[in-house]
């Protein structure tokens, strides 16, 4: 997959209104996407009850004025093995229509989900336990990311800021990307977001700024 020159990426980019703005600054949006089999849609919204907004994945992308010229990191809430079939078909039609399909990547927890989207050609990333939710053992964790990491071979992995040193130190190898959220726009938060994007095997830093910040 590809990746803009600018790691800096818009987060939760999940309107309309906000998404023309954000794509005047930003080279990368994230977005949120909740899959409802009962109407077999692709929402934008960050819960299930946000449905209702009734904003589809396909009405998003038709409302950018240049969707060929960003990237997009799609954040499917509820991947798995039931869903994820119906979810990649319907997405991969997406992108296709916009001839974005090496733009764009579908991120999960769930291992059978991104196994699944893989094997429909879509590029994924595999989002990381922070070692403090899952075991506060670096042993248990590392083992238990490794293999997930063997076994899927995801393009990416994911995870939050605070994961960076732990990251960098056991999987330089992957492309590794950051949510350095929620945190407004400071002087200190400006130049920890430089930090991470000024390591190689950092590849994306999503923020909540209004726009991006220089590294």
């Amino acid at each position: 997959m590809r990746f803009p020159n600018n790691k800096v990426w818009a987060h939760r980019v999940n309107d309309t209104v906000t998404a023309l703005d954000k794509e005047k600054w930003f080279d990368g949006m994230e977005i949120d996407i909740v899959y409802s089999a009962y109407q077999n849609k692709l929402f934008v919204c960050h819960d299930d009850g946000d449905t209702a907004h009734n904003l589809t994945l396909e009405t998003w992308f038709s409302a950018l004025k240049s969707p060929k010229q960003h990237y997009y990191w799609l954040d499917v809430k509820n991947l798995n093995d039931k869903t994820a079939d119906s979810i990649a078909c319907k997405i991969k039609n997406i992108l296709n229509t916009y001839g974005i399909i090496h733009q764009a990547f579908i991120e999960s927890p769930n291992e059978q989900g991104v196994r699944i989207v893989k094997n429909h050609h879509l590029h994924t990333s595999l989002w990381v336990e922070h070692i403090q939710w899952s075991y506060n053992d670096t042993t248990r964790w590392y083992n238990k990311t490794s293999r997930q990491i063997d076994e899927i071979h995801p393009d990416c992995i994911s995870s939050e800021y605070n994961m960076f040193d732990l990251l960098t130190e056991k999987y330089p190898e992957q492309n590794i990307l950051l949510w350095h959220t929620p945190a407004l726009f400071t002087s200190e938060n400006a130049a920890l977001t430089r930090k991470l994007c000024q390591h190689p095997s950092v590849k994306i830093v999503l923020v909540d700024y209004e726009k991006p910040v220089d590294y």
